[in-house]
């Protein structure tokens, strides 16, 4: 399990900002649900603004509402295939 939740960890914004990341890694981030839900939290823990490093960061009310989007449509495509998985299954 660790060996698919620890690159999943490292690529999102947990620890690191993503400005930070190389341009390849920036856009692995971005398409990382565990980033999205970052955002979420920070937003509803911290605020719309924080610093980090030395850098202020702001999160606009548009990229929460981007950031609960990407975790509705992965939430609703892994309930997909977890529904026509579970349907292929044979009981005996």
């Amino acid at each position: 399990m660790t060996l698919m939740t620890m690159p999943i960890f490292f690529a999102s914004n947990a620890l690191y900002p993503v400005n930070a990341f190389p341009p390849a890694l920036q856009a692995v981030s971005m398409g990382n649900p565990l980033t999205h839900l970052v955002n979420g939290i920070r937003y509803f823990a911290i605020g719309d603004r924080f610093q980090a490093i030395g850098i202020q960061y702001f999160t606009t009310p548009v990229e929460l509402l981007i950031s609960f989007s990407v975790l509705v449509i992965f939430a609703l495509a892994m309930f997909g295939l977890a529904w026509w998985r579970f349907q292929k299954a044979v009981v005996i």
